[in-house]
C-alpha cells in the first residue's frame, strides 16, 4: 500500500510530500455489500433483523424502536486488520431512526441512534426488524484492508494541507488533494465507484469538523447553528476534541437501496478512552450531506 500511495502522490503532483502523506494515512477496513438472505446468526451483515442476546432491550427514540442498520462480527474485522483497536471478538451492532433521520447536532436527539456490543456470539438469536417499511434489505458484508487520507473539512485535512504547503513552499491545490484521498480509496476497493463504507481510519467528510461537533454535542451544546460554537465552554472543550475517533462510516448506496439525507453519509464516532474500555454506550453519530 505504501508504493500505491507514493505512485498516486506523484501522479497528483504531491510526489515531494509522499513521506509526509504516509504519516497522515490511517489504516481502515473497507467493506461492500453482497445481497444475501438467511445470513448465519452472528455474521457480519446489513439489514433485516438483528442478532441479539436474551437480555437485549431494544433502543427507542420517543417510544419508537430504532431501526437496525448493520452488525459487525469483530473477528472478521480483526482478520483483515490484526492491529485493530476494536475488541477482537463479539458482535457490534448499529441502530438508527431511519424514519426521522436525526442529524446528530442536537443533544436532545441523542436517542436517535445506538450501538450495542455483544461479547459472546454463541448466545445470539435473531429477532425481526421493528418496521418493515423502512427496514434495510439484508446483505452480507465483504471486508478488505485499506488506508485513508484526510478529507476536506476534517481537522486532519487542515493540518495536512498546511504541512504540504510548508514543504512545497506554494499554494496547495485543494481539489487535487481531496481527489488523492478518493484515489487511494479506489485503489484498494474491489469495484469502481464503490461507496465509501469503512471502519476506523480518517473520515470522508461531506461538510465540516465532526470531532469538535461531537465534543460539543456530547457535552450538551446545540450545534444546529453557531450558538454551541460560541458558548463560553466551547474553547475549553475544543482542546480535547481530537480524542474522538471514527468508528464507522456508512455511505449512501444505490445497490443497497438506501440514502442518508441528500446522498449523504452516516458517521459514528467514539472517544479513544471509551474504545479502550470496550464501552460503546456513548458513541456519537452524525449525518452529513451536501
Amino acid at each position: 500500500m505504501a508504493k500505491t500511495l507514493k505512485k498516486l502522490a506523484e501522479a497528483s503532483g504531491f510526489g515531494k510530500g509522499a513521506k509526509l502523506l504516509e504519516t497522515f494515512a490511517l489504516p481502515a477496513v473497507g467493506f461492500s455489500l453482497s445481497p444475501q438472505r438467511d445470513c448465519p446468526v452472528g455474521s457480519s451483515r446489513l439489514g433485516g433483523g438483528p442478532d441479539v442476546t436474551g437480555d437485549f432491550e431494544w433502543p427507542e427514540d420517543g417510544g419508537r424502536r430504532l431501526d437496525f442498520v448493520l452488525q459487525l462480527n469483530l473477528a472478521d474485522v480483526a482478520a483483515v486488520d490484526p492491529a485493530t483497536t476494536l475488541p477482537r471478538s463479539g458482535l457490534l451492532s448499529f441502530f438508527y431512526d431511519m424514519e426521522h433521520q436525526p442529524w446528530g447536532f442536537d443533544p436532545k436527539q441523542l436517542s436517535g441512534h445506538a450501538v450495542r456490543y455483544f461479547p459472546d456470539p454463541s448466545a445470539l438469536h435473531r429477532v425481526p426488524a421493528p418496521d418493515d417499511e423502512v427496514a434495510l434489505a439484508e446483505a452480507a458484508l465483504a471486508f478488505w484492508p485499506t488506508r485513508t487520507l484526510p478529507y476536506f473539512g476534517s481537522r486532519a485535512w487542515d493540518r495536512l494541507q498546511k504541512a504540504l504547503k510548508s514543504k512545497h513552499g506554494k499554494k496547495i491545490d485543494f481539489d487535487a488533494l481531496d481527489q488523492l484521498s478518493e484515489d487511494l480509496w479506489e485503489a484498494a476497493s474491489p469495484g469502481e465507484d464503490a461507496p465509501l463504507h469503512w471502519i476506523g481510519g480518517n473520515s470522508a467528510n461531506v461538510q465540516g469538523d465532526m470531532q469538535l461537533e461531537a465534543q460539543l454535542v456530547m457535552n450538551g451544546l446545540y450545534c444546529g447553528d453557531s450558538s454551541g460554537y460560541h458558548d463560553p465552554r466551547a474553547a475549553k472543550l475544543e482542546k480535547t476534541c481530537e480524542e474522538w475517533s471514527l468508528l464507522l462510516q456508512l455511505d449512501s448506496d444505490d445497490e443497497g437501496g438506501f440514502m442518508w439525507g441528500d446522498v449523504g453519509r452516516l458517521f459514528f464516532w467514539i472517544r479513544d478512552s471509551d474504545l479502550a474500555r470496550g464501552d460503546f454506550s456513548r458513541v456519537w453519530m452524525t449525518l452529513q450531506c451536501s
